[in-house]
């Protein structure tokens, strides 16, 4: 059986025992997913008698040209959906980051006690916690 991607055009020879009804195929070309649809074996209905004096049918989609791949990558993106969400997600980045800044400014003296090595930027030498012991670890010389 021949299934051809609709993204791309590529076209593959794929045994139909191989494909099984609403079994999603992926394009080695363009990475596209897609269902094989199997085509039926019988013949379609004739057509109908056309009548004397009646206007042909037209399909309203067989004027339109079919979109390729290239035309997809050509047309512009809907930009404000995303545009949005990304200014969204960098304030949010930003408020957490600042959030954890103030939150360690805060409670610089529990940092400095949970963990000594930051005493050198969270206090510099001469700097006195709480109780009374240099921010930078060293011991208070009298």
């Amino acid at each position: 059986m021949r299934i051809v991607c609709p993204g791309c055009a590529a076209a593959y020879e794929v045994p139909a025992n191989r494909l099984t009804r609403r079994r999603a195929v992926r394009c080695a070309r363009c990475g596209g997913e897609w269902v094989a649809v199997q085509e039926m074996e019988e013949t379609p209905p004739p057509p109908e008698p056309a009548v004397i004096g009646a206007k042909p049918q037209t399909e309203p989609h067989a004027a339109l040209p079919a979109i390729t791949a290239m035309d997809r990558l050509a047309a512009p993106r809907h930009g404000q959906a995303r545009s949005a969400v990304l200014v969204a997600a960098w304030v949010l980045t930003f408020g957490v980051l600042g959030g954890a800044a103030g939150a360690v400014l805060t409670w610089r003296e529990a940092v400095v006690h949970a963990w000594p090595p930051s005493a050198r930027i969270l206090g510099g030498p001469g700097h006195l916690l709480a109780n009374g012991t240099p921010a930078s670890g060293a011991t208070a010389r009298e």
